[in-house]
C-alpha cells in the first residue's frame, strides 16, 4: 500500500473511532466526548471525557490503529499493528489507556486496555468480543469512571496558589 492510501484509511479510521465513542444508539445520550490531539502527538490520538457523571470529568487516553485487514464473521481477532515502543510510552500515561482497532472496511471498533500488568510487546490482535457496542462503550464508561473514583486527582497544594 502506498503511504497515501495509508494516510486515508488512517483519517478514516479515526473519523470512524469518533462516530463510535459518540454513538448512543439504545442508550440515552453519548457517554463520552473525545478530542482528537493531531497527527504529532507520539502515544495518543485521542483525550476522551467522560459524559454524564456528576460532580466530576473522568477522561482516558485512545490510540487508533486502522486496518483494511480480512476480518470474517468466523474471525475471533482484528488484526492490527502497533509497536512495543507504542506500548511502553501508553503505558507511561497516568490514566486509563486504550488502543483502538477500526476496521475501516466495516467501520467496525474494538478496544483493547493498555494497563499495569499488561505485557510491554506489541499489540497485534483484539479480541472481536471487545467490539465497541452500546454494551460494550457502557463497560467502558463504567471502568474509566470507577478509576478516576478512587484515584485523588488533584493537587492539595501548589507554590501558585
Amino acid at each position: 500500500m502506498t503511504a497515501d492510501l495509508n494516510d486515508i484509511i488512517g483519517f478514516r479510521g479515526e473519523k470512524i473511532l469518533e462516530l463510535r465513542l459518540t454513538d448512543f444508539a439504545g442508550l440515552s445520550s453519548p457517554l463520552s466526548r473525545p478530542g482528537f490531539l493531531g497527527d504529532k502527538w507520539p502515544a495518543i490520538d485521542f483525550y476522551i471525557e467522560l459524559r454524564s457523571v456528576r460532580g466530576a470529568t473522568p477522561y482516558f487516553f485512545a490510540q487508533a490503529k486502522s486496518t483494511v485487514g480480512k476480518l470474517s464473521n468466523t474471525s475471533r481477532t482484528l488484526k492490527i499493528s502497533s509497536k512495543r515502543r507504542d506500548i511502553e510510552r501508553l503505558l507511561r500515561i497516568p490514566g486509563p489507556t486504550y488502543i483502538f482497532g477500526i476496521h475501516e472496511p466495516s467501520t467496525r471498533v474494538f478496544v483493547r486496555s493498555v494497563h499495569n500488568g499488561s505485557d510491554v510487546k506489541a499489540v497485534s490482535r483484539i479480541p472481536v468480543s471487545y467490539e465497541l457496542t452500546a454494551v460494550n462503550l457502557l463497560r467502558l464508561h463504567k471502568e474509566v469512571q470507577a478509576f478516576w473514583k478512587t484515584t485523588n486527582y488533584k493537587p492539595a497544594n501548589s507554590v501558585f496558589a
